[in-house]
């Protein structure tokens, strides 16, 4: 997610929603009718984009020994000389440096979105994902933000949580993996002093286990369905299966996945330019060997939601 969108998650608790917040976006009926016309095409078109550009990375770094993707946070990247530096660190040829992209785990998914709607060769449906993408940024490029806007074009959300049971499990073992901050505000985890702690990269999965359980709501967002991603353990539904397309969320935002018929391809903003898993692919079953979203030693993604287009 953006540097942006992880402050948002870290803070709102604490600050709630100001009046200087953006506005939210407006679907009128109309809007929505037109999506729903067009929906089709941009769902199979999202989806050829996400594996069309998996395809490209992996060619290009098995040509390369480069990603053509390279992480668009990270600082060691951050300009044409860092990168042109990495390239020449590994033999590659210098001119290729105008062929990298920079890209996150939101980024692939925007990209991929936009596709989709613009291949509609409607004009009110390229106005369309302009003015939800534009107020995405404003509000931090957070994913939930980006969930919301697709449910108002008629997508729903579905909570997703593998072993609920594993709540309190996972909420004790996030702390020791990524230390977290005092907050002023009831995490629900505290530090040896007593203290509040929070980190956006925890699941907090207790929590919003309970939130959405009650409320029918994750962090703020509505949820749709509440039971056909949860206690799935590793097999996963074959109902989901069928989407050509979906978005997940992990962790309240901190991590965006799109994926099709069961398998994500996610994209990473930190990692280095002379590594391959800058972009990954696996089955939807985080608990699963070799599922996603993927983890890594200080991330471990096992609960959030999931956008699912409409049928």
């Amino acid at each position: 997610m953006s540097l942006a969108g992880a402050l948002l998650i870290l803070v709102s608790p604490v600050l709630g929603w100001s009046q200087e917040k953006p506005a939210d976006l407006v679907v009128t009926p109309q809007e929505k009718a037109m999506y729903l016309e067009h929906n089709q095409t941009v769902v199979d078109v999202a989806s050829q984009c996400i594996q069309e550009t998996y395809k490209t990375h992996i060619a290009f770094f098995n040509k390369y020994g480069i990603s053509k993707y390279y992480g668009d946070r990270n600082p060691s990247l951050n300009t044409r000389e860092k990168r042109l530096a990495v390239i020449k660190s590994v033999g590659a040829p210098a001119s290729i440096i105008d062929q990298l992209e920079g890209i996150s785990c939101i980024g692939l998914t925007r990209k991929c979105l936009k596709q989709g709607f613009e291949a509609t060769q409607n004009p009110l449906m390229s106005a369309l994902w302009s003015r939800l993408d534009q107020n995405l940024i404003s509000r931090g490029t957070d994913g939930l933000v980006l969930t919301q806007h697709l449910q108002k074009l008629g997508w729903k959300i579905l909570y997703w949580n593998p072993r609920p049971d594993l709540n309190a499990e996972w909420d004790a073992e996030d702390p020791m993996i990524m230390a977290g901050k005092p907050v002023s505000w009831d995490s629900g985890i505290r530090n040896s002093q007593g203290q509040f702690i929070y980190h956006p990269a925890w699941g907090m999965h207790g929590m919003r286990y309970n939130q959405v359980m009650k409320k029918d709501v994750y962090y703020n967002v509505k949820v749709d369905d509440k039971t056909t991603l949860v206690n799935f353990d590793i097999e996963l539904p074959q109902a989901f299966i069928d989407n050509a397309f979906f978005v997940g969320v992990a962790h309240a935002g901190y991590h965006v996945f799109p994926g099709s018929f069961g398998q994500v391809i996610e994209a990473h903003s930190m990692r280095r330019l002379d590594s391959i898993d800058n972009l990954e692919k696996g089955q939807f079953n985080p608990l699963a060997v070799g599922g996603a979203p993927q983890w890594t030693k200080i991330e471990k993604y096992r609960s959030g939601i999931v956008a699912i287009p409409p049928k």
